[in-house]
C-alpha cells in the first residue's frame, strides 16, 4: 500500500491541484441556494405564462407575457392545455393529472418559478409530491402532501451572494396523487443563453492545471 502510495503522488498532486482549481470556479456560485416554499410568493418582475395554440401530449410551448420569451412544458403522462391564453394543464379527456411536469425555458435560465398544483374536481385526490430544481450548481427538493383546493409554490434564489440560476423545475406526483390542473405558473429573472455546467467547469480546470504542472516538470 505504501509503495502505491509513493509511485502515485504526482498523480495525487496534479488530482489535488486540479480539485483546487475547479473549487475556485464553481465555488463562489455555491454560495447561493435555491429556496423552495409553499405559498404564492410573487417576486419582482413576474410574468404570467400563456398558450397561443391548444395542445395535447408529453409537450407543451407557450411564452411569457411581457418579454415573449419561449417556454416549455414536458410530462409523463399525456396531457392538454386549458384553451387559450394563462397558461393551465390538465388531464387529456378532462381526467386527472398524474406523473410529473417539468418547466424549462429552452437554451435559457430563470430565478423564480411560481405554480399552483390544483387539487380539484370530484376524482383528483390529491397526496405525497416532490417539488424540485435543477440550478447551475446542484438539484433541490422539497417532499409536500397536495391537499385539497389550492397548493401553490415558490421557487427563489435569494438576492444575495453570486447568481443563482434555475434551469428546471419539476412536479412530480407520487403513484396514487393526482391534481386536477396545474395552474398559474410565473417566472422572473429569464436570461436566455447557455449555462456552464459544474462538471464542465471542474473538468477544465484539472486539465488546465495538470497541463501547467507538466510544463513545469519538463523545463525541471
Amino acid at each position: 500500500m505504501l509503495q502505491y502510495l509513493r509511485k502515485s503522488s504526482s498523480v495525487a498532486a496534479l488530482a489535488f491541484a486540479g480539485a483546487f482549481a475547479a473549487s475556485l470556479l464553481v465555488a463562489p456560485s455555491a454560495q447561493a441556494l435555491v429556496t423552495i416554499t409553499p405559498g404564492n410568493n410573487p417576486q419582482p418582475g413576474e410574468q404570467n405564462i400563456l398558450f397561443g395554440t391548444q395542445q395535447t401530449g408529453t409537450l407543451f410551448t407557450g411564452t411569457t407575457n411581457q418579454t415573449n420569451t419561449g417556454v416549455q412544458f414536458t410530462s409523463t403522462a399525456n396531457l392538454e392545455t386549458g384553451g387559450i391564453g394563462q397558461a393551465f394543464l390538465q388531464g387529456a379527456g378532462n381526467t386527472d393529472v398524474t406523473g410529473d411536469i417539468t418547466f424549462t425555458i429552452p437554451g435559457g435560465t430563470f430565478t423564480d418559478f411560481i405554480f399552483n398544483a390544483a387539487v380539484t374536481g370530484p376524482t383528483a385526490t390529491g397526496g405525497a409530491a416532490t417539488v424540485s430544481a435543477i440550478s447551475n450548481d446542484g438539484s433541490f427538493s422539497l417532499d409536500t402532501d397536495l391537499t385539497n383546493g389550492s397548493n401553490f409554490f415558490t421557487l427563489v434564489n435569494p438576492p444575495f451572494g453570486p447568481a443563482e440560476v434555475i434551469i428546471s423545475v419539476t412536479l412530480s406526483l407520487a403513484e396514487g396523487t393526482s391534481i386536477g390542473q396545474f395552474q398559474q405558473p410565473r417566472v422572473s429573472g429569464v436570461s436566455v443563453g447557455v449555462v456552464p455546467e459544474p462538471a464542465s467547469l471542474a473538468m477544465l480546470g484539472s486539465a488546465l492545471v495538470g497541463f501547467g504542472l507538466l510544463r513545469c516538470r519538463k523545463r525541471a
